[in-house]
């Protein structure tokens, strides 16, 4: 397994629960602000994602969209968006060429995701209204929390643990991080489009 390198340099005023782990954690306070209307913003876009792909399910159709495409022209997803690049540019580097994937958890209960790994170099979610849960990794937890962005590596296996039943939707958005022409995980790379209709240029 490929662990990643975190680069501590930081911009002013963002604050990262890293320590000398391979993840980290960070409190994105917009989101936790706004979760009505954030919220609102996702019920229109899963509507709109059921009407375009009726036999879909959002999380396991997460090559065919991207969230932030699907909640455009919402100002909040464009704040939550810059949130993201700043997390994801603050470990990886602001030079390098990088491609997002992100799509939209959408769960009840009985649908929360069983143990599963991500086929990229880099993997996080965005907890909006994550219920009282936690998600477990094989080596640590991490007790989810509105507004908590996390991002570590993508091969690690997890699954979703609910603490307390509940009613309703349980929303996060889920992301991947695409490092071509750098990834470890791919060989024989040629820089061709593949059938990924996800991933979008990280700027």
């Amino acid at each position: 397994m490929n662990d990643i390198k975190l680069n501590y340099q930081i911009p002013e005023g963002y604050s990262f629960d890293a320590g000398d782990k391979d993840y980290i954690t960070y409190q994105c306070d917009f989101i936790a602000d706004n979760l009505i209307d954030i919220f609102e913003d996702l019920k229109i876009a899963h509507d709109n994602f059921k009407r375009l792909f009726p036999n879909e399910d959002s999380t396991w159709a997460y090559s065919k969209y991207n969230i932030f495409a699907l909640t455009a022209p919402s100002t909040n997803f464009y704040k939550i968006f810059s949130e993201l690049r700043t997390v994801i540019r603050s470990q990886l580097g602001w030079e390098r060429p990088l491609w997002l994937e992100a799509w939209l958890n959408f769960h009840t209960a009985d649908q929360v995701l069983d143990w599963h790994h991500h086929d990229f170099d880099h993997h996080g979610y965005i907890s909006i209204d994550p219920k009282n849960t936690k998600t477990i990794f094989e080596s640590y937890e991490i007790v989810n929390k509105p507004g908590q962005i996390y991002f570590g590596p993508g091969h690690r296996l997890h699954k979703v643990e609910i603490l307390e039943p509940f009613e309703g939707v349980r929303t996060t958005i889920g992301y991947d991080v695409h490092t071509i022409p750098n990834s470890s995980i791919i060989r024989d790379y040629t820089e061709r489009p593949f059938m990924n209709m996800s991933l979008i240029p990280l700027p």
